[in-house]
């Protein structure tokens, strides 16, 4: 086997039928699946055997871990020299495996491959989904050549489209699960810091919107993970801090970033002051308040020069009805609609 897929996963039934579904589909066959089932109440089980034409190992756990650290539990099953990782609620597209696993073949000093990635979501009505927009696979600038690679984005990571080679992921220390919300982000931007890194320039997985996923909850208003991420990332508390290989500069900067963005969400939300009061508790309590004002001029200023070019929509470089189709295909499969 070359590749372990591991998909950490907390009930979600359905969803999981239509992952395994667009695994099933995958031309490349040289994989085994590992499921951390993070002590669902759903029967996961089921699920998994209706799918007995693709190589799974189902694991149980008794105790909830949370996303991160469940899926700290399929690294530390992997045998195989790639590791990839799928979010429950996503789906990898036919020739993913494939294409990363030859990327990364023809790049042995790469640790990670990118990817593309098409999202979309599931309509109420019957077989039926949106597709919102289409995401180029990002690849920090060299660290050698002292840039501030744009990684206070957080773009280009999302680790359903991302492939690992197993061995330097897990030398590294795997996801750092202090994280809630970005560990996804921080590996790459760790293994970036240490290893090259490759991409395949097409969609690799289509990523799911809906409102229970934990990208949804990164505002003020859900417990502020990203805000709170942020901050003890970049904080001494942090014993992954130093993998990173950002200049403390940087992080100051993506520390006022932070405080700027989740300071216009809640500005132009419906619970502005019920926002406004939660935002300034947190920056508050990490004494950000004082920097975020003196040094916002010059934040501001920076903040425009490095402003990312806006992505050009590129449906047009590839058969967008194509992915629509093989989404359609794994979403709409009847061991899925059987749930």
């Amino acid at each position: 086997m070359q590749v372990t897929v591991v998909i950490p996963i907390y009930n979600r039934a359905r969803m999981l039928a239509q992952a395994l579904e667009s695994l099933r589909q995958q031309t490349y066959k040289d994989f085994v699946v590992i499921i951390c089932d993070d002590a669902s109440k759903e029967n996961l089980q089921e699920v998994v055997d209706k799918f007995p034409d693709v190589k799974i190992e189902y694991h149980r756990y008794e105790a909830n871990a949370g996303q991160f650290r469940n899926a700290m539990r399929g690294l530390e099953l992997c045998r195989t020299p790639f590791i990839k990782y799928l979010d429950s609620d996503d789906l990898l597209f036919p020739e993913a495996l494939e294409k990363q696993v030859k990327a990364l073949q023809e790049m042995p000093n790469a640790a990670i491959c990118l990817g593309g990635m098409v999202s979309f979501e599931e309509l109420p009505a019957k077989n039926q989904i949106n597709v919102f927009d289409y995401t180029d696979p990002y690849i920090p600038e060299p660290r050698t050549q002292r840039q501030w690679a744009r990684l206070e984005e957080y773009r280009g990571s999302n680790p359903s489209a991302c492939m690992y080679r197993t061995e330097w992921f897990r030398n590294l220390g795997g996801f750092n699960t202090g994280l809630v919300g970005i560990a996804d982000w921080e590996i790459c931007v760790a293994l970036s810091s240490k290893y090259l890194v490759t991409a395949v320039n097409d969609p690799v997985c289509a990523y799911r919107m809906h409102t229970a996923q934990i990208t949804q909850n990164y505002s003020v208003n859900s417990n502020a993970v990203l805000i709170k991420d942020v901050f003890w990332l970049t904080s001494n508390a942090n014993p992954y801090r130093e993998r990173l290989g950002i200049p403390l500069s940087q992080q100051f900067f993506m520390r006022l970033d932070v405080c700027w963005r989740e300071l216009r969400i809640a500005l132009v939300s419906n619970q502005k002051n019920l926002l406004l009061k939660k935002w300034w508790e947190i920056v508050v309590l990490n004494k950000m308040l004082t920097p975020f004002i003196f040094c916002f001029p010059w934040f501001f200023i920076l903040k425009l020069i490095r402003k990312p070019k806006s992505q050009a929509k590129i449906f047009h470089s590839f058969n967008l009805e194509k992915y629509k189709n093989s989404i359609c295909s794994a979403l709409f499969n009847e061991r899925a609609i059987s749930l």
